[in-house]
């Protein structure tokens, strides 16, 4: 909660990937379970997002498309634990919060920071060990 400044409110963050899922009915609530890669991609985009802002992949974007009043700020390809390879991923934010683009992108460059020192202390520890 900040009182002030472009946040306003609660910073609640979203990720969105397309695809099929696999569900199945738990039997003790009446609802149904929701798993599968879809599933599990969306939940990690949205653990590399930052609070107040709508996370999606490459795939969700395209899917979707040109969406007016919406800012998009390119998160490039991240490491997503489980996953081969880079994702590709982008950052939503309504154009009415097109102020909070500066405080984003600093979030976007810490992260980077920190995936980069993340990556050379497994390297260096990799070699280490061999």
């Amino acid at each position: 909660w900040l009182p002030d400044g472009p946040w306003k409110g609660l910073r609640v963050r979203v990720g969105v990937h397309c695809g099929d899922v696999e569900t199945q009915l738990n039997t003790l609530t009446g609802r149904y379970d929701y798993f599968g890669n879809t599933v599990n991609k969306a939940a990690r985009v949205e653990n590399a997002c930052i609070g107040g802002a709508v996370a999606v992949t490459h795939e969700t974007l395209a899917e979707v498309g040109h969406m007016e009043k919406v800012v998009t700020l390119e998160m490039g390809g991240i490491e997503l634990k489980g996953l081969q390879g880079n994702v590709q991923s982008y950052l939503l934010l309504p154009e009415s919060l097109a102020g909070r683009r500066p405080y984003v992108e600093e979030k976007l460059m810490k992260y980077d920071e920190r995936l980069s020192v993340e990556r050379l202390s497994s390297d260096s520890g990799s070699s280490l060990a061999s």
